[in-house]
């Protein structure tokens, strides 16, 4: 009897094999087909059941905490009801029950004016912004003040950005809806509701603020930067993972499942197509084309080519206002390269490294590593440029002309300065390059070289003698014999002397101490800037200088005189903190300190030459450098 039920058991498992095989077919046909358009977000939530171990590591980003309701663990600002003062504005924060509450006083009798709930936030990282809701509609405002998380206090919006003291208390009130909800969230759909009514009263000459007037209905498929914002949405997907047949051959066949994006899968221009739809300055190539995204949002998805639906900015971009023609050359350098963060797309698709399949994912990840930045530790170093110039990594030093293991032999350092101004902050340019001082110097924009060497003339970095005529004239200006550092924070324009100020205070890459006395002495003018920024740049610059020269024979002493100055404090008392930081820098007993070289305009006691000082305050002031750069 077994025997004859052999062939029968054979048989059985022959069949099962069979409908194993064909469900495996079709479930891998199914899997094979794109998603039907359009495709439902289904959130991040999902992904978790699947994808733990990603979705926790997405989870620690700052990324997904983006944009957030305001709750009392969201907020991250004091609502002590202290009061803050600063361009002409009084506010207090205060918390009633469990929301937050900005309150504006008549700066005049102290009375309340105007009471604002803060119902949204946005950024948990540096800094974290504020948003308040119209009550009648969908549409949101970026309010007056952000919280510092690093310094731990208030910051009007105006001095986060590169506005002078002049600046209207609403310069930086924008709407959320027409600009931060594209980059800041995933799925966002406007849904501008009354586009046509202002056209209509724009044809009739009637003046009004867009700005405030706007209303909008906007809806996003979750707030701040989901898995899908890099997946692709991920209704279709979760679906299909919903049967087992399908599950089970999505994950025998890894990447099969053409219903949600892997970036690691893409050709490199597509995976950095994804980060481009974010990290890249952009406009829409027609009025039509801006009425869709008002309404329906940015149209691209994953895997889609970013020129196919918006157009990258360049500095040869045209202005949309006659009015404002520079609008969008202001934010680059002379030369064409970028000087603005959030424009990383447009850097590194000029550098060579990105025609050879440089992908931004072989640096970033979003799946591992210091949150702040998604590097891997392992890419912190050389190790990212080594694996393609491998030549190199014995000739570090031949190469680069400093010692192996100094900062001025780091890849980085040279080939990806920081030239970049992101809000409060300066970046590293993402275009590779290839340092060039006289193209530099020509192009108005920061040195790789220079910006370490920042006590030497030009002709240091050129190697030409101090006493010949440069092949090039600065396009700033200047005495080509001065020293750039001085030079840059004084007489360059906001972007130029953000990154000077910010640079003059890295104590690590300083060649000597004595170039280190040499800032200090330099940034005591800067103290005196007409914008915020520049002074917060010049304090903590000086505060790292103090630090780093406090136990030596060359010590300042000045950390409790830079504590009593106050960047966006009232005009009056910010200079009676400079006079003070100044006093205590002028009675230091200079006799052994080196004698500061002709270039850097100081004399034996370290007194920045007034003559010199004028005609680069003047030169900072010529129109052309008091620019609007679309921050």
């Amino acid at each position: 009897m077994s025997g004859s039920s052999a062939p029968w058991r054979a048989i059985g498992t022959a069949l099962l094999l069979i409908a194993c095989g064909l469900l495996v077919w079709s479930a891998r046909n199914t899997l094979r087909q794109p998603s039907a358009a359009p495709v439902a977000y289904s959130g991040s939530q999902p992904c978790q059941d699947c994808h733990a171990d990603r979705h926790a590591s997405w989870h620690r980003t700052f990324h997904r905490t983006m944009t957030q309701e305001a709750t009392s663990g969201s907020v991250l600002g004091r609502f002590d009801g202290a009061p803050m003062s600063a361009f002409g504005g009084l506010t207090r924060p205060v918390r009633e029950g469990e929301g937050h509450v900005f309150e504006y006083l008549d700066p005049r009798t102290g009375q309340p004016i105007a009471r604002l709930p803060v119902q949204r936030t946005v950024g948990s990282h540096r800094y974290q912004q504020y948003l308040t809701r119209d009550p009648d509609s969908e549409t949101w405002y970026r309010l007056h003040w952000l919280w510092h998380v690093e310094e731990q206090r208030w910051v009007h919006m105006n001095a986060a950005f590169l506005g002078s003291d002049e600046a209207h208390f609403d310069a930086q009130v924008t709407t959320w809806n027409a600009n931060c909800v594209f980059c800041h969230n995933t799925g966002p759909e406007p849904r501008i509701r009354n586009l046509d009514a202002l056209r209509e009263r724009a044809r009739a000459g009637e003046r009004f603020d867009v700005r405030a007037e706007m209303r909008f209905d906007t809806r996003v498929a979750e707030l701040g930067i989901g898995c899908e914002t890099c997946h692709g949405p991920g209704g279709e997907h979760v679906a299909r993972m919903r049967r087992l047949d399908l599950r089970w051959t999505a994950r025998l066949f890894s990447g099969l499942d053409r219903s949600i994006v892997d970036p690691r899968s893409l050709p490199a221009a597509r995976a950095n197509d994804i980060c481009g739809a974010c990290h890249a300055g952009r406009t829409l190539a027609s009025v039509e084309a801006l009425d869709r995204w008002l309404d329906q949002g940015p149209g691209f998805r994953p895997g889609d080519e970013l020129v196919a639906h918006v157009v990258p900015l360049s500095a040869d971009t045209p202005s949309p206002s006659a009015a404002v023609p520079d609008v969008y050359r202001n934010r680059f350098w002379g030369d064409g390269s970028t000087r603005l963060t959030a424009y990383e797309y447009q850097g590194l698709l000029a550098s060579a490294c990105a025609r050879a399949g440089l992908r931004c994912i072989d640096c970033h990840t979003m799946h591992g590593g210091d949150p702040a930045g998604m590097l891997p530790e392992a890419n912190r170093g050389d190790a990212p440029c080594l694996r393609c110039h491998q030549a190199l990594r014995a000739r570090a030093a031949e190469h680069s002309g400093h010692p192996a293991d100094s900062p001025g032999a780091r890849c980085m350092g040279c080939h990806m300065p920081r030239a970049v101004y992101g809000v409060m902050d300066i970046h590293r340019s993402h275009e590779i390059t290839i340092p060039d001082v006289s193209r530099s110097l020509a192009a108005g924009k920061p040195d790789a070289c220079l910006n370490c060497h920042a006590g030497e003339a030009p002709a240091f970095a050129l190697r030409a003698d101090a006493g010949e005529t440069l092949p090039v004239l600065r396009q700033d200006g200047a005495d080509p014999h001065l020293a750039d550092g001085l030079v840059a924070l004084v007489a360059g324009d906001p972007v130029r002397q953000a990154v000077a100020a910010y640079e003059l205070g890295r104590v690590e890459q300083a060649p000597g101490r004595a170039e280190l006395l040499v800032r200090a002495a330099w940034l005591l003018a800067a103290l005196d800037d007409d914008r915020p920024a520049v002074r917060r740049f010049a304090w903590r610059s000086l505060r790292a200088i103090d630090a780093g020269l406090a136990g030596t024979p060359h010590a300042l002493g000045l950390a409790g005189a830079l504590a009593g100055f106050d960047y966006t404090g009232e005009p009056a008392a910010r200079r009676s903190a400079v006079a003070a930081i100044a006093a205590g820098f002028m009675a230091l007993d200079k006799r052994g300190w080196p004698r500061p070289a002709a270039a850097t305009g100081l004399d034996a006691e370290y007194r920045l030459d007034a003559g010199v000082l004028a005609t680069l305050r003047e030169l900072g002031a010529r129109s052309d450098k008091q620019i609007d750069i679309g921050e």
